[in-house]
């Protein structure tokens, strides 16, 4: 009998011990780095100011780092990762706290706060990452001079992100599987086949990030464990089924309401709730009649353009590959780029705006921040005549449409056969 009790409390002394530090690093690490969010508050405006100068100084003084670093909270930034190490140290430290204060703790009610709280958590941010690929505003239609570099020039987190916006059924699918798990994630009954659907999504979010260097992989590392920590209470049961095929109840606690007036309070607060993160994750989309960005008005000028002819200072360049600094093409970005591609392939990127009154066009060099302007013409067809001085040059430059959307990639094919392909 004395050797069970004894098993029993060392077995919640273990418990507490890893509990405590984890509910605290949790909710520190949701509240002064969580994702941005429109109209659920968030405290970060407070909270920035004072990590980023503690990060600051554990970087000069704890990781003796003496180069600049970014010690801004952004994701992925060396003091993100700095930020997370302080975390831990401070939910270590308030832990011990914590224990001295509460030596015992009602460690059912406390749980089961707690994982109510990251189940809410992780699955509002499926629930905006899941939208987010079912609208295609995450994975978005390649931009036209994306679509005109060679995929040997393209760094591996845009190959990916253009293979993947290129596949209208992919996207959203994966978008679907997403906001499923965040809507398991909910309910009590359904939360732990929703905890692994999240844990096998998750799995492979971070794998992607990792293997085509995608700039979230503390969040997409962050958000696994949280699906994992929701998976531990059934982790016997779970090995009983899946080793031995027994079927054991895991021993997880929830309240009983004896109360209709009980019931009642819990289940406005549930709804309300859920409501709020489909509010958060939902209307954006709502507010701009966005639910197909592959679809979405481009800006005027938008495209790609084939150079049909280029004269510099008055003399006429070829087109040929020996001429490298001549234009080959143009490409005109939905967020404000106008992007020349050279005989050599390579992209020089420029700030654009233009006046429809004055037919000009502005060209702000990124580096340098000079401006130049363009003179512009254009035709019904839609073709283009540039004029002005660019980078010392006098340039007149005829444009001609391409019409990128008909390139191999952007088509939808599907065969269920070969015998359509050969």
């Amino acid at each position: 009998m004395n050797t069970a009790v004894s098993a029993l409390n060392s077995s919640h002394k273990c418990q507490d011990f890893f509990f405590r530090p984890t509910f605290i690093f949790v909710l520190l690490f949701t509240s002064t780095f969580s994702t941005p969010t429109h109209y659920i508050p968030s405290l970060r405006a407070y909270t920035d100011p004072i990590f980023e100068q503690l990060v600051l100084w554990t970087g000069r003084f704890i990781f003796r780092i003496e180069e600049n670093f970014i010690y801004q909270l952004t994701s992925d930034s060396t003091g993100a990762f700095i930020h997370t190490f302080n975390l831990m140290v401070l939910a270590c430290i308030a832990a011990c706290l914590w224990r001295w204060i509460q030596p015992t703790l009602n460690y059912s009610k406390v749980s089961y706060a707690f994982y109510t709280y990251v189940r809410y958590y992780l699955a509002l941010q499926l629930f905006l990452y899941g939208f987010n690929k079912i609208f295609k505003c995450q994975f978005f239609l390649p931009e036209p001079n994306t679509l005109y570099t060679r995929v040997g020039e393209m760094p591996k987190d845009l190959l990916f992100w253009s293979a993947m916006g290129s596949s209208y059924f992919y996207t959203v699918f994966g978008g679907i599987l997403e906001v499923l798990a965040a809507s398991l994630l909910l309910f009590r009954k359904t939360y732990l086949l929703g905890s692994l659907m999240a844990f096998g999504i998750l799995s492979n979010v971070l794998a992607i990030n990792l293997g085509f260097n995608i700039s979230v992989k503390l969040y997409a590392s962050f958000f696994l464990f949280l699906s994992f920590i929701l998976i531990i209470p059934y982790l016997k049961a779970l090995y009983a089924f899946l080793i031995h095929q027994k079927l054991v109840k895991a021993k997880v606690w929830s309240p009983s309401f004896l109360t209709k007036k009980r019931r009642f309070q819990h289940s406005f607060i549930k709804t309300i709730s859920i409501w709020l993160l489909l509010f958060e994750a939902l209307v954006p989309y709502f507010k701009v009649n966005n639910f197909n960005d592959d679809a979405q008005q481009r800006p005027l000028f938008h495209g790609a353009y084939a150079v049909t002819s280029f004269v510099k200072n008055e003399l006429p360049i070829p087109s040929l590959s020996t001429f490298t600094k001549r234009w080959k093409r143009v490409f005109v970005h939905r967020r404000g780029h106008f992007i020349v591609q050279t005989m050599d392939d390579k992209m020089q990127d420029y700030q654009f705006q233009y006046d429809l009154e004055a037919q000009e066009f502005y060209l702000e060099h990124p580096e340098t921040a000079v401006e130049y302007q363009l003179n512009y013409i254009t035709s019904a067809t839609g073709n283009l005549i540039l004029s002005g001085v660019l980078e010392g040059q006098d340039i007149e430059i005829r444009l001609a449409p391409l019409d990128w959307r008909q390139l191999p990639l952007l088509q939808q094919d599907f065969n269920w056969t070969i015998d359509a392909i050969l």
